[in-house]
This record gives structure tokens, C-alpha cells and sequence, in this order.
């Protein structure tokens, strides 16, 4: 398996012997073989496990577990516990979801940290199979239908060369301990269902079937390349850009092969769906003047072309909050703030806690605008932009063009009435507190 490891990392120029590597490591058979397998190799690496929480005592021997497997290898170690329930109620998403939005912020933070060239992790090729019936079922684009990419960006995946049971098999050969996480027998979520009720159904059918995703994926990927080659090259017939408002030539469009899948292409930049997109060629022959919207652009029919810009905010909306008036009255209530001693343990979105030092008066209230993004807190400092926050908490549209943000010096201290910016969180070395309140 060693050959293979290396080829796979070779033929796809994953990285170099040279390169320092961060290893994620839970602790199950997959990660416990690339593991071995990195060490086998030479290669200079360090460990990085996410203590979630999430299985009690379990969860404690994993830590365990993993602190053990890196002394013996003499690599580097990085720990750090998350409280997965509590963030996944809070963003009101699945602990699933929650552990990744937590972990790979982190990861990032530890390869600029400690300077390791890329982050490692243990997807396999039943991994890349799964992940594309995952999307299939939702229904997909081309995107969906390549999965996982053995590297994107910092990301590498050397391990998507190998089945499951090959990697068994060699942790079996080898001797290899590893901990087991009693989750992956459950069918409650999707991807174990399709894991024990559907793939092996599949594979009466095609006892191969994880290489034949593997070379799905790399044929998807490479048209995805391709497709997206020609789009550009078509751009100058029809798109036409002037500022921040973009025109597309209907006649033009009809010209092509595939219209429709070049117009989402196009469309999908500025936040529309594909069922919206749908409609929208549909309507391409209607009124004069009929719009469509998503949430940072506005697509109006115009006469042989659509014309789309971004959705424009009243630039007279916005207040100056000097720090000595302690309170405004704005469009949407007031806002209160005050020097307190200490946190708050309640839990209120209407109330936020920043350390004074990070804020420079005088500050902006202001409506949000496209483009705006900050670092919520409790993702470790990863940055979203705030649309897309307000659709994973499920903002009614209408009500979109009502939040407001406090800024400083051209950074969002504040979403306010949902999140505060972890940039001006309140921390060890906070001298001076001021809270906020949105009455």
C-alpha cells in the first residue's frame, strides 16, 4: 500500500517530500493509516484532534488515544475540545454540520500557526462514493458529481487512491490499533444509510464500484474544466459588465448548445438557484420589466437581455455612535451600550459583548449591504459572508433589507440581533467591556 500511497500523491502532485504536514486524526482505522503510512514515508508531519464531545467517555479515550499514537511517532500534537451541541443549537444545524464548520477553521489557524504547508485528512474512496450519492440525492450540479477533490487549496486527501477494505486490510497486516466510534453503525444519518442499506446493494451490481466514483470524479472534474474554459471564452458575446451591473443578451444565449446551464453558470455568482434559474429562462419572452430576486441581486427582464445589479441599500440609513451619547434611536428600535464588569451568562442575540479596546469611536450603524461578511463567533475566526449567514439562520427575505451592523473602522463588530464578530469578543486580555443592547 505504500507504492500506492506514493504514486497517488505523486501522480496528482499532492505535495513534496519536502513538505511539513498537519495530520487530522480522529483516531478511527482510515486516519490511523495515513497516519502509519506518512510515517512509513519519512515524512515530517504533526497531529491535529478535535475532542467534540459528543460520546462522553468515548470521546475522552480518543483523545487519549490519539495523544498516544503522536508521542510515538515523535510528531507534534494539537488538541482542542469543541462543544458541538451547543454550537449546532445555536446556528441551528446538525452536530454534523457543526463539527465541520468548528474543526476546519481550526486546521487553517494551525497551519498558519505552525507553518505546515498542507492539511491532511483520511477521505477514502468509499468516502468519494458516498459524498456523490449524498448530492445526487439532493440534486446536484457538475460540482456535486466530483465530490472530493484529492486536493483543494491546503486540503489533501492521499488516501482517496484506497478502498475501505483495503485500508482494513492493511491496518489488519500491520497490526494496527484504532478506536472505533459507535455512530458509524447508526443508520440515522444519511450518509450511513447509504453506507449499510444502499451501497451494498450497489455492489451486487458492481463489486467495484468505489474506483468506478474515483474515475467518475476525475472525468467530472476534468469537464468541469474544460465547461468552464469555454464559458469564459464566451463571456464577451454575452455578458456585458459596466460597474457593478451586468447585461446578458438573450440572443446571444439562445445561440448555444446548452443555454440554460451556461445562464446558471453565470447566474449562480450573484446568489440565484437553479429552480430560479429555471424560471427565469423560461420568462425570457415575458414583460418588460419583470424581476427576479435572491439575496444580493436583483435580475430585471429588460428589452432583449436581462439586466442584473446588486440589490441597493438606502445610503442615508446609517448613524454615527459616539461613545460618550451611549444611546441612538434608529429605523428598527434603539441602541443602548454601556461598561459593564463582567459577562453575562444569558444567552440573548439582542445583546452583545465587545471588548472596548478593539473598537475605535466613532462607530457606524448602518444597514447591511452585499459583499458585508465578518467572523461569527464560535467559528474560530472563519470568515461568511452575511447572506449567507442570514439564510442558514433563515431569515424571511422580507426581512432581510432590515438587519443592521455596527461597524468599526470598516469591520462589523456586530450582526446585531444574531451574532457578534470574533475579532471584538471579550477574552483574557480584555480590560474594558462595553455592552451592547437592542431594544
Amino acid at each position: 500500500m505504500l507504492n500506492a500511497f506514493l504514486t497517488f500523491i505523486t501522480e496528482h502532485q499532492l505535495f513534496t517530500p519536502a513538505s511539513r504536514l498537519l495530520l487530522t486524526v480522529s483516531g478511527g482505522i482510515d486516519s490511523v493509516v495515513l497516519t502509519e503510512l506518512c510515517r512509513q514515508a519519512g515524512f515530517t508531519f504533526g497531529i491535529a484532534h478535535c475532542n467534540f464531545q459528543l460520546r462522553g467517555d468515548d470521546s475522552e479515550a480518543d483523545e487519549a488515544f490519539v495523544r498516544a499514537l503522536a508521542h510515538r511517532c515523535g510528531a507534534e500534537c494539537y488538541v482542542r475540545r469543541f462543544d458541538a451541541k451547543t454550537f449546532a443549537k445555536n446556528e441551528g444545524i446538525s452536530t454534523q454540520m457543526a463539527a465541520r464548520e468548528l474543526r476546519y477553521p481550526w486546521f487553517e489557524e494551525l497551519r498558519q500557526v505552525h507553518r505546515y504547508d498542507y492539511i491532511l485528512t483520511a477521505h477514502q474512496q468509499d468516502d468519494l462514493l458516498e459524498t456523490i450519492l449524498m448530492n445526487i440525492t439532493r440534486g446536484t450540479g457538475l460540482a456535486g458529481l466530483y465530490g472530493i477533490l484529492p486536493k483543494n487549496g491546503f486540503i489533501v486527501r492521499p488516501l482517496l487512491f484506497a478502498t475501505r477494505t483495503e485500508i482494513s486490510t492493511f491496518l489488519t497486516q500491520r497490526r494496527l490499533t484504532w478506536r472505533e466510534d459507535s455512530s458509524n453503525a447508526s443508520v440515522d444519518y444519511v450518509r450511513n444509510r447509504l453506507r449499510h442499506d444502499v451501497i451494498p446493494t450497489l455492489r451486487t451490481i458492481n463489486p467495484n464500484i468505489s474506483a468506478a466514483a474515483a474515475r467518475l470524479s476525475e472525468r467530472v472534474k476534468a469537464s468541469e474544466t474544460l465547461l468552464s474554459a469555454y464559458t469564459k471564452g464566451l463571456e464577451a458575446e454575452i455578458l456585458q459588465t459596466d460597474g457593478a451591473t451586468h447585461r446578458l443578451f438573450i440572443a446571444a444565449l439562445e445561440k448555444q448548445a446548452a443555454p440554460l446551464e451556461l445562464l446558471a453558470r453565470w447566474l449562480s455568482d450573484f446568489g440565484f438557484h437553479y429552480h430560479q434559474i429555471k424560471k427565469i429562462w423560461t420568462a425570457r419572452n415575458g414583460q418588460t420589466g419583470q424581476r427576479f430576486f435572491s439575496s444580493t441581486h436583483i435580475l430585471t427582464l429588460d428589452r432583449g437581455g436581462w439586466l442584473v445589479h446588486p440589490v441597493q441599500k438606502p445610503t442615508e440609513i446609517s448613524y454615527t455612535l459616539e461613545e460618550k451619547d451611549r444611546e441612538i434611536v434608529y429605523s428598527e428600535g434603539c441602541l443602548q451600550w454601556v461598561e459593564v464588569e463582567k459577562l453575562s451568562s444569558e444567552k440573548n442575540p439582542n445583546v452583545a459583548y465587545l471588548d472596548a479596546d478593539a473598537l475605535a469611536f466613532p462607530l457606524t450603524l448602518r444597514l447591511w449591504q452585499p459583499g458585508d461578511w465578518l467572523c461569527p463567533l464560535g467559528m474560530q475566526g472563519k470568515r461568511k459572508k452575511i447572506s449567507d449567514f442570514l439564510v442558514d439562520v433563515k431569515v424571511p427575505r422580507s426581512l432581510k433589507g432590515q438587519v443592521y451592523v455596527v461597524e468599526s473602522e470598516g469591520n462589523i463588530a456586530w450582526l446585531v440581533g444574531f451574532r457578534g464578530d470574533e475579532r471584538f469578543k471579550v477574552n483574557e486580555k480584555t480590560t474594558k467591556i462595553l455592552k451592547f443592547t437592542k431594544t
